[in-house]
Formats: structure tokens, sequence, C-alpha cells
């Protein structure tokens, strides 16, 4: 019994002696980093968000800016929230306990102890409620955080793009590409200027020191570094010109839809006029009254500077509400907004409902039809053929066992100014042979066409490139060699050609200008938060045509009696040349239809409408390119948007502006 009590002393002994040495070791040896520890658990360096840069149209208005939205987030303590807690607060926010829950468990095991984001963008009666009920919610942090806002909904919807949440991939490279410091509750752009200048854009966060309890209840914060707002970004956009060319490309679709030539009729005077203006509306095909184009529900339209590349208006229809994407990509799964929010998300990508996102004015290619018989023009000239050259065109051309048509019969005597202004096939195909398709991609080549413009103001891989039809291009993509009833086919701009709309309003620029070609930009200032001018976009040439000066003039020329009388758009421009108001100076149009066949046999549908033109002819300043997916001819579905963007950008007549056409 002795033996057990000594055994039992020495056992105790030894324990306290192993519990004091431990105990020392922890005071003595780790004393300072256990302190140091238990420290940094009560004290968190929470993020304060910046505020994202504007961005904001040449004439000033701000198209994208920020506002405050209050955000319930959960600081993590020791031990997670009770199941009194996640009921309370989903009672409160109207939120599934398990979207609580599941929230919480993620963000401990991606980041522990970062606070987690449970809901964006209070209402007010749910943020009242989170006050009132602060003292039961232990650890709940109502912030206000800046998120992105588009005063006017779908303006430039395509050229400013959208921010989304980060991903991890960017999380890695857009620290190391900027210098900034970004985290994963971050949104960044992700397409259109957003994206392009997301290193201005986003400014530098500012830090918070935050003191909580035992159980994450807020004792005391300090503020550290105040955030940096990101810089403005001033964009070439003038937002009345873009408002008025998205409005006409929606009004041109809707009308042809219905079966309604797009300009309304005025049977006093027996002429078109403007496209809001009142009057009567003829059928869109007057030989079959009653057919209508119901495919033409998607569209295109770019105007350009023509002395510096900047863009005055993009659109691209249909569009999209760009405040859709301000908070609904940050709701927790299983609440509704999250649900919306998905919905939205597969109608805004869906081919059913026309895919709003894409940007059909950079990424979208198609035929250009006639709007391409410059390209051939200018090919045929510098191989050394008069501009006087006459054909004769009994409406085909009978060649290689085949019969080529044309839409017309043009006589004749057709030359190169009327074979450019009435669009005569048969010239043209005449005219392709002489050149060679070799001398007709080189010159294409030359414009621009077939490949990126390079664009200043999009994000990467935006710009398609397209086909620029040639001997090496179809051995490379087919594996075949060229046949020369292909070269009927590309002189004409059918075929293998497909082309953007910033493409084609660049090559016609490039035209107007007398070969000079520069690289379109939609970045004009970028300004800091101070004022101070941090980045300007210069003008740049790209490149100066080989072809001279005669053969650019006579082109031009070809181009000028488009809308003069016995023109393919005469009837568009029939009141043209026009009286700059409040001044003597006379504005002229020189343009180029296009009709773009789709599809053939039974696969056969209406054809894509083309419309390119440039103005003032004496001294140009616009070029414009506009596509009707499906819209029929250039001239009866291009044109009426064309009209419209000239009418408004030299003031003719009682053109609505911006203002008055937000809904």
């Amino acid at each position: 019994m002795k033996r057990r009590a000594i055994l039992l002393g020495v056992i105790v002994t030894l324990s306290m002696l192993v519990l004091i040495l431990r105990v020392a070791h922890l005071q003595l040896v780790e004393g300072d980093s256990l302190a140091t520890a238990s420290f940094q658990q009560r004290l968190r360096l929470l993020s304060t968000p910046a505020p994202r840069g504007n961005l904001v149209s040449a004439d000033g208005v701000v198209l994208a800016g920020t506002r405050p939205a209050f955000v319930a987030q959960y600081i993590p303590s020791g031990d997670p929230p009770t199941g009194e807690w996640i009921n309370l607060l989903a009672f409160l926010m109207d939120v599934p306990r398990e979207s609580i829950s599941e929230a919480i468990d993620r963000g401990a095991r991606n980041v522990p102890y970062a606070p987690v984001d449970l809901k964006v963008d209070l209402s007010q009666a749910e943020y009242t409620a989170l006050l009132e009920h602060k003292h039961r919610l232990p650890g709940l942090r109502v912030v206000s955080r800046p998120v992105r806002t588009y005063p006017h909904g779908d303006l430039a919807s395509h050229v400013m793009g959208y921010t989304l949440k980060i991903s991890e991939e960017e999380l890695q490279s857009f620290g190391e590409i900027s210098g900034r410091v970004y985290e994963n509750t971050h949104l960044v752009g992700k397409v259109g200027v957003e994206r392009a200048a997301e290193f201005h854009l986003q400014g530098h966060d500012g830090q918070v020191r935050v003191e909580v309890d035992a159980v994450g209840r807020l004792v005391d914060s300090i503020t550290g570094r105040t955030p940096v707002p990101g810089n403005d970004v001033h964009l070439t956009l003038d937002s009345d010109l873009q408002r008025i060319t998205q409005d006409a490309l929606e009004t041109v679709c809707d009308r042809l839809q219905e079966g309604l030539d797009p300009l309304p009729y005025d049977p006093a005077d027996g002429n078109y006029v403007n496209l809001w203006d009142q009057g009567s509306f003829r059928p869109a095909d007057w030989r079959r009254p009653g057919r209508t184009y119901s495919d033409a529900t998607s569209a295109a339209a770019v105007v350009l500077d023509v002395r510096t590349g900047a863009v005055l208006a993009m659109a691209s229809h249909p569009g999209f509400d760009l405040n859709t994407f301000a908070t609904a990509p940050l709701h927790l799964p299983g609440t509704d907004e999250a649900r919306a929010w998905a919905q939205e998300w597969e109608h805004l990508n869906s081919v059913a409902m026309g895919q709003p996102l894409l940007n059909r004015a950079t990424a979208q290619v198609s035929a250009p039809g006639s709007t391409f018989k410059m390209v051939t023009a200018l090919a045929y000239l510098e191989a050394g053929y008069s501009a006087s050259r006459t054909e004769s065109c009994p409406g085909h051309l009978d060649i290689f066992g085949q019969r080529y048509g044309c839409w017309g019969v043009h006589g004749p005597a057709v030359n190169l100014h009327t074979g450019i202004a009435q669009s005569c096939n048969v010239f043209f195909y005449r005219a392709g042979l002489a050149s060679g398709i070799d001398g007709i991609e080189s010159m294409a080549r030359e414009l621009g066409l077939g490949e990126p413009t390079g664009i200043v103001g999009l994000g990467p891989g935006e710009e398609s490139g397209g086909t620029r039809p040639g001997r090496e291009w179809k051995m490379e993509a087919l594996e075949e060699v060229w046949y020369p009833g292909e070269t009927l086919m590309a002189a004409i701009g059918q075929g293998f050609h497909a082309y953007t709309p910033l493409q084609m309003a660049n090559y016609v620029a490039t035209i107007a200008s007398g070969g000079i070609r520069y690289r379109p930009y939609l970045l004009d200032l970028i300004v800091s938060p101070g004022g101070d001018i941090v980045e300007q976009t210069r003008p740049e040439i790209v490149h100066e045509l080989t072809a001279s000066a005669e053969s650019i003039a006579r082109v031009q020329r070809g181009m000028e009696a488009v809308t003069a009388p016995g023109g393919t758009s005469h009837r568009r421009f029939w009141d043209y040349p026009k009286t700059v108001p409040g001044s003597d100076r006379e504005v002229a149009v020189a343009s180029k239809t296009g009709t773009a066949e789709v599809g053939s046999g039974a696969w056969r549908m209406d054809s894509h409408g083309w419309f390119v033109a440039y103005a003032p002819i004496d001294e140009p300043e616009i070029a414009i390119a506009v596509v009707i997916d499906h819209g029929g001819g250039g001239s009866l579905a291009g044109a009426p948007v064309a009209r419209t963007i000239l009418e408004a950008y030299f003031g003719f007549g009682d053109v609505p502006r911006a203002d008055d056409l937000l809904p």
C-alpha cells in the first residue's frame, strides 16, 4: 500500500513538473509569438474598396460612374455563428439560411478570418433591420461599398463592356501586371473599355484596422490608408450620336420586320423624309407588298472621324442594360437574386435571343457585297486600266460555262464611274478578271480588310480578323487551288469575303482621306482623380496606300455619284447636298450600297443590307459603315441609318437629341 502511494506521488510530481516546464516554455520561449498571434486574431486589417474611375463621353456625359451600396459582411471569430444567429440573419435579409452557412464555410476554407460578403446592395428596409438587431448578431458588419452604375442603361453597352468578379487566373496575373493589390472580392473589367482600361479604372483600396472581441463583436476601428479612386477614362464617343445610332438601328430593324420601308414617305412632296419624321410608310418590297424581313433582328454601325481615326459612335443591336452587371453577380448562390442573374446571363448569351452580348461591330464578320467594289476599282486602275474603258451589261455575263447575273441591265457602255454609281456586277466581273485575284487581295490588304484594325480601347480578343480571300489563303484554309470563277465573286464582295463593320468603316475612311489609314481608337484621355492628364491617345497612321492620288480620286467620284441622280442610293439622299445650319457650307455625301447574299438554294436567307458613306465630299469628316443582318438591300436597310447619323452629326432638320430619346 505504501509502495503504491509512493508511485502515485512520483507520477503526480512528474506530471506537475511537465506542466510547469510546458508553461515556462510557453511563457518564456513562445510568449512573444503567442501574444502576437492573439493580438492578430483580435485586430483585423480590412480593405476599404476604392471607387472605380468614371467613363466619360467626348461631350462630357458620364457613361459609367459609381454609387454607394450597403453590404452585409460576417467577420469570422474563433467560433462559427450559431443556428439562431443564422436564422435571424436569413429572416432579416430574406436569404436562405443554407446560402449563409455555405458562404461562411467557404470563406473560412479559402481565406480564414477574412470578411465574408453575405448580401450586396441591401435595401433601406434591410439596412435598418440589421442595425436594429445588431446586438443579436455579433460579427456582422454593414459597410458601404462603391459599385458601378450606368446612368444611361444600354448606351454604348458593347463599347464600355462590363465588370464581373475577378477569376482565380486574373487574381494571380493582374497584380503582377499592374502593381496593384487585387483581392478575391474585386470586380474587374471583362470586356470593352472596362477591360482595356482596367488598370487605370481600378483604384487603390484603403485599409481600416478593426478590433473584435472573442465572439467577433466590433470593439473599435482605426482608419489606416484612405482609398484612392481610379482614373477617369474619357472616350471619343459623342453621346448624342451614339444614342441616335443605336435607336436608328433598332427602329430600322423593327420596321423591316413589319414589312415597311424604314423611311417615312411624304405623299404631298413625293419624297422620303427623316427616320423620325411624320409620314406614311411604303412596303419594304414594292414588288411583293406584305413581305416582311422577319430575320432583320440584328445590326451594327460604326462612325469614324476620317481625320484622326477616333470612333464617334459604335453600336450593336440588340444591346443590353449595363446596370444588370452592377451587383447581380455578387449575390449568394441559392438566392432569388442569384437565380435571376443566372437566367439573365443565359438570355444575354442566347442565340435565340440574338446574343445581346455580342459586339457585332467588331466581332461579327460577313461578306460586304457591293460595298467592296471600291477595292476592285482601285486594283483595276492600279493594274493600268483606264477609268473610261467600258463594258456592256445585258444583265448577265456568260463565262467559264456559267451565267453570272447582274441585278439590272445597265446597257452597252458602263465605265468605272457608272459601274460604281449603279453597282453594275458585269463591269466588276470584268474588272476583277483584269485585275486578277492577286491584285484584288493586295489592295484589300492595303485597305486593312481581313485583319484586326488594332483599335485602341477594346479588351484583348474582341476584334475578329475576318477573311481576305486569295490563292495562299485558300490553299492554307481549304487545301485547294484558286479558280477563275471565284475571282468574279471576289470582285463583287461575295464568296469567301468576311469583314467586320469596323474594318469596313476604316476602309472607307482611308479612301475619304486620300489614302491615309489610321488606327481607330476609343480611348482619348486618361485623367487622374486630381485632374492631371495621365495618358492621351494620339492619331496613328498605320499605312498609306500605294495607289496613285488619281486612282483614289476617280473612286471617290464614283462614290459621289451613288447618291446623285441615277445612283443606287439617290432616293435616300434626294435632298442632298444640304447647307449646314448657320453657315454657307454645303454637305454632299459619297457612298456605296451593298446587298450581300446569304446561303443558297433551300438555305437561302434574306441578304444583309450594307451601306458605307463619308461626308462632306470636299473636306471629309466622318465615315460610316452600317449593316442590317438579313435586311435586304443596302439602300433599303443600311442607308436610312446612315442618313439619320448624317442628319444628327451636321445638325440638319429637327433631329432628336440623346436626352429626348432616353426612355
